[in-house]
């Protein structure tokens, strides 16, 4: 028994010393999560429980035993020994539930981390060109001149490499607070002259920026009602008006604030954004200008159940530009510098489903009328789109045949005192190959009849081949580039409206799970407007073969 007896004390003494320890480490050390002071509290329980039941196999022994009389002094110490034990684990669940109260403020492993989501993307597309492929020249990436300089005479050739890198943190703070931050880096590969550092910091130093960085206030006063502000990509049905252009290396983002409502029913919201910051004093060649701000509002209505099968939604936009010296009126050559201001207002619809009971057939129409003014002319446009397709599921492959008709007004006649060629808007005309891949064209003084043929392959191969047939809505006016800029003005030299064919093929390969293989090639084969207006034929050829990996 003796043995037994001086066991059980080496067992308390190591018990106090592990209790001592253990709430010197969970006072003094802040950098000690909740979860590990549990454990190690669940552990000294574990202890004394342990003791306890050694102090009764001692008292049933020195009953089996009789025991000398000392035996007794000896299991009144274990018994204070216990008793100064409890009095410690008590103080020990004292201090964690004060820790838990107070969330241990800056411990990285605190609950609120376990609340922020982590991830980015890494996108590299190989791409050559020639002929009059616009080549991307933003953001002092890549240099080169004006459309109609460049392609006055003779083809572009050129090759290159885009980077784009993007980091996020997404952190829902609360029930009512999501805050969201993504960082990106968009370059071409050598753009900065040299391996060694940046040999242009001037200019490459714009290339990593903030892309978004907002904040949802959530639920508001209880409701479906959501307000975010700040840097946000903005996407309304196919990018036709509103898009992100996601196919540029650098994409496009709105400042401003956004309100949202959605229930199973409906979905709002309204917006309003600074595109164009100039300052007070503006354009200071136009010393009268004081405010030269471009800014956009716009205001949505959507109904997700009012026609079967299809979304319908409602939209009014307002571009209000007040730069009177380099507006898009005077860039397309409409009006002279100061000769007044573009405030375009855009009523539109679109409905997006397939047909009810026969969901191989899907369908979307969108239509859009513009007023207001364009510097010193009346803003009076129009434009209409509609596609449908046909998937055949229970044939191999999935084939699916689609055919698209895309129509925007253009301007007669200049000198009418009216602007009748549709505003394009901030659009992302890449997507969907709305009006062809090698982005020679936007919706503007437009007719476009598209076919097109998919398949799938595998689950991860899968491939497309369109047709399109571009002609002008108006010869007298011009032939609109993707991003709204008129190619060569509007000359007006030309008696036939026939612009061009175009071939797209497009490759889709879901290589693992987070990378993912891009790869096209495009034709552009231009009709009499384009030879008659620029002296010439030139054919343009364009592939590429993108990486997206994910993370």
């Amino acid at each position: 028994m003796e043995k037994r007896l001086w066991k059980t004390c080496i067992g308390g003494i190591a018990t106090a010393v592990f209790c001592v320890a253990t709430c010197a480490q969970s006072f003094g050390a802040e950098a000690k999560s909740v979860d590990d002071m549990e454990k190690e509290l669940n552990a000294l329980k574990a202890s004394v429980a342990s003791l306890t039941e050694q102090i009764q196999s001692v008292k049933q022994d020195k009953v089996a035993t009789s025991a000398p009389a000392n035996s007794k002094e000896e299991i009144d110490a274990l018994r204070s020994e216990v008793h100064s034990l409890k009095e410690e684990m008590q103080t020990a669940a004292e201090g964690e539930q004060t820790l838990k109260a107070e969330d241990i403020t800056g411990n990285v492993y605190s609950e609120f981390a376990k609340k922020v989501k982590l991830g980015g993307q890494i996108r590299t597309r190989a791409e050559y060109s020639n002929g009059y492929y616009n080549v991307p020249t933003g953001n002092a990436t890549l240099p080169g001149q004006d459309f109609k300089t460049r392609h006055a005479s003779q083809s572009t050739d050129d090759d290159y490499v885009l980077n784009q890198a993007r980091l996020w943190a997404d952190a829902d703070v609360n029930e009512h607070l999501r805050v969201f931050i993504q960082l990106q880096d968009a370059r071409v590969f050598g753009s900065e002259g040299t391996t060694v550092g940046y040999a242009n910091p001037g200019n490459e130093n714009s290339i990593f920026d903030l892309h978004q960085g907002y904040f949802d206030i959530k639920k508001l006063f209880e409701l479906p009602l959501t307000v975010r502000v700040g840097r946000q990509e903005i996407v309304w049905g196919d990018h036709r008006v509103i898009g992100n252009f996601v196919w540029s290396n650098v994409g496009r983002v709105f400042d401003g604030g956004r309100i949202m409502w959605d229930t199973d029913a409906t979905h709002a919201e309204v917006f309003a954004a600074r595109v164009d910051e100039k300052g007070f004093l503006g354009d200071t060649s136009t010393p009268g200008d004081k405010n030269a701000n471009e800014n956009l509002y716009a205001a949505q209505y959507a109904f997700k159940k009012l026609v079967p099968s299809a979304l319908l939604e409602l939209m009014y936009i307002q571009k209000n530009d007040q730069d009177s010296v380099s507006n898009s009126a005077v860039t397309n050559g409409f009006a002279a510098p100061g000769a007044g201001t573009v405030v375009i207002h855009d009523i539109g619809a679109r409905i997006d489903g397939k047909v009810p009971d026969m969901d191989a057939w899907d369908y979307t129409v969108e239509a859009h009328g513009q007023f207001g003014d364009y510097a010193d002319l009346t803003q009076r446009a129009y434009a209409g789109a509609a596609r449908t397709g046909y998937t055949f599921k229970d044939l191999n492959w999935k084939p699916r045949f689609g055919v698209e008709y895309d129509y925007a007004s253009g301007d007669h006649n200049p000198t009418d005192g009216k602007h009748t060629t549709f505003d394009n808007l901030y659009p992302t005309n890449h997507w969907q190959g709305n009006y062809g891949f090698v982005d020679l064209l936007s919706w503007q003084n437009l007719h476009d009849a598209r076919a097109n043929v998919k398949v799938q392959p595998t689950n991860k191969l899968t491939a497309q081949v369109d047709y399109h047939y571009y002609w002008l809505a108006s010869a007298n006016d011009g032939w609109y580039l993707a991003n709204g800029t008129s190619a060569f003005g509007h000359p007006g030299v030309s008696s036939s409206n026939s612009l061009a064919d175009e071939i797209d093929l497009t490759v889709g390969y879901d290589l693992y799970k987070n990378v993912k293989i891009l790869a096209g090639y495009s034709f552009f084969d231009p009709n009499a407007w384009i030879t008659q207006t620029a002296g010439d034929h030139i054919n343009t050829q364009w592939g590429y073969l993108q990486t997206t990996v994910t993370f």
